[in-house]
């Protein structure tokens, strides 16, 4: 099951480069070979004054990405699992991140 994220009031911040997503020490594609990556965000949401710190996967191309720039999330969802060991483990998705717009950095400055 995936569950999409309402996102329209959280404000993500990058917390690194893309890195590739290891598999049984492999990078992982998808099943039509794309490359999976995970990238570190911090999501901030200002009405509950809160933040979080999320680990996002994203199939394609490297999100580039600057270390603490805002970035847009464009459609996540949670899709949790259950391992072998019988615990769930959370998994954030996305089908793309990228650097929020010009006009968004200067705002949030």
């Amino acid at each position: 099951m995936r569950l999409k994220i309402e996102t329209s009031d959280v404000r993500f911040r990058a917390g690194g480069s893309a890195q590739h997503k290891k598999r049984k020490g492999e990078d992982a594609v998808t099943p039509d070979g794309r490359p999976i990556w995970v990238v570190r965000l911090t999501a901030i949401d200002d009405g509950r004054s809160t933040s979080e710190t999320i680990w996002v996967e994203v199939a394609g191309d490297e999100p580039r990405l600057t270390i603490d720039d805002l970035v847009q999330v464009h459609d996540l969802v949670y899709a949790p699992w259950v391992n072998r060991d019988g615990k769930i483990v959370r998994t954030f998705r996305a089908e793309q991140i990228t650097p929020a717009d010009p006009s968004a950095r200067k705002a949030a400055a």
